[in-house]
């Protein structure tokens, strides 16, 4: 029997630790307890990645005047404090996984931590830079594709591609924007792209889900989904289309100071969200049709089987008016009506009773 295909489930912890390791360590067994397969962190040193004065995303914004900078400071996560996080995630066998928001973070993950998977942030889908050296880092990549149009994921991919097989940085995004119809086997194998729309929470008009199909007329690669919605009609949905993968926030509690915790799924919604992956992973089967176990023990009570509606002679022709269908346990089947039909009789018959090819003459 053909194996069903169930999408790999990320736990995006992201920040929604608050700096605190007992927070991180409790996400993370209730996103195992919940049925994820891999949790994930984001790995930043915020000097590389934020000016100091640059403002807030709208979602990020709330009462204080702090500046994104500062907000970034606060969740910054020690290296020390991050082996501990890899090592509890091998203690309660979940994956784990982290996005390498800048060089610095992406060595630490690669060299230290010895991540074989590393995760890409929509922002940083115009980052040559940091693409050509992820590419370069020979890992599993997952992309993300909020705030991008077709054009920025060609060149993001064909700059992943050319970090990955060649050892310079003179990548031109004029120059070698389709490099990655190329370099097929190599994402395929190496790289997973996901649909996200980068709003917290995502307005449901805004999802645009069909663009899952778009990426994958358009890509040979496996195509996954990010999801901001907080709506648990969106994991079935996104469940039909077949994604290899689905990633989604979490948080002990929705209302913790933080950016992200209003727009994350509590413990109890997470567990229900990945119920919904799974009920309707189960829904969708296989792409063949077969006859199911439950089926074939009811068919002998349901299968219909040939009968005369009415008495007839020896020497008349079976015809339409004189044959019924009925349930039965034995006889000639139903499907085999055309078998029958226009057969001369070689005997009488009673109506009522089965038809069988010993009554009809060769």
């Amino acid at each position: 029997m053909t194996t069903r295909y169930v999408p790999y489930i990320i736990a995006e912890i992201g920040v929604n630790h608050n700096g605190s390791m007992k927070i991180a360590k409790e996400l993370m067994k209730a996103a195992k307890n919940a049925g994820a397969d891999a949790v994930k962190f984001q790995t930043f040193h915020v000097d590389n990645i934020a000016d100091e004065h640059v403002t807030k995303a709208d979602y990020q914004k709330n009462n204080s005047n702090e500046t994104q900078y500062s907000m970034l400071k606060k969740y910054e996560v020690k290296s020390e404090d991050f082996k501990k996080l890899h090592d509890y995630s091998k203690k309660i066998s979940i994956d784990f996984l982290s996005t390498a928001c800048d060089i610095k973070s992406l060595d630490f993950l690669v060299n230290e931590l010895k991540l074989k998977l590393i995760k890409i942030a929509s922002p940083d889908i115009t980052n040559i830079q940091l693409l050509l050296h992820v590419g370069r880092s020979k890992r599993n990549i997952i992309l993300s594709s909020g705030i991008s149009t077709l054009k920025d994921i060609d060149i993001a991919l064909s700059a992943l591609c050319y970090g990955y097989h060649f050892k310079d940085f003179k990548f031109n995004p004029i120059k070698h924007h389709n490099l990655y119809k190329q370099y097929s086997s190599y994402l395929k194998n190496k790289v997973q792209l996901l649909h996200c729309t980068t709003e917290y929470p995502a307005p449901l008009n805004e999802l645009n889900l069909n663009a899952i199909d778009v990426f994958k007329e358009r890509y040979v690669m496996k195509i996954g989904y990010s999801d901001h919605s907080c709506n648990l009609s969106t994991p079935i949905i996104v469940t039909t289309k077949r994604v290899n993968l689905i990633e989604v926030h979490i948080t002990l509690d929705n209302n913790l100071s933080g950016p992200d915790h209003k727009s994350s799924l509590n413990i109890k919604m997470f567990s229900d969200y990945v119920k919904k992956i799974k009920q309707t992973n189960l829904m969708l089967g296989m792409n063949k049709k077969i006859i199911t176990e439950s089926e074939a023990k009811n068919a002998k009570a349901v299968k219909k089987y040939l009968y005369y509606s009415r008495d007839a002679k020896s020497g008349e022709v079976v015809s339409d008016d004189m044959i019924l269908c009925k349930r039965s346990n034995s006889g000639i089947s139903s499907k085999d009506y055309s078998k029958v039909l226009g057969r001369f009789l070689n005997k009488g018959i009673k109506g009522n009773t089965r038809i069988l090819f010993s009554h009809l003459r060769k």
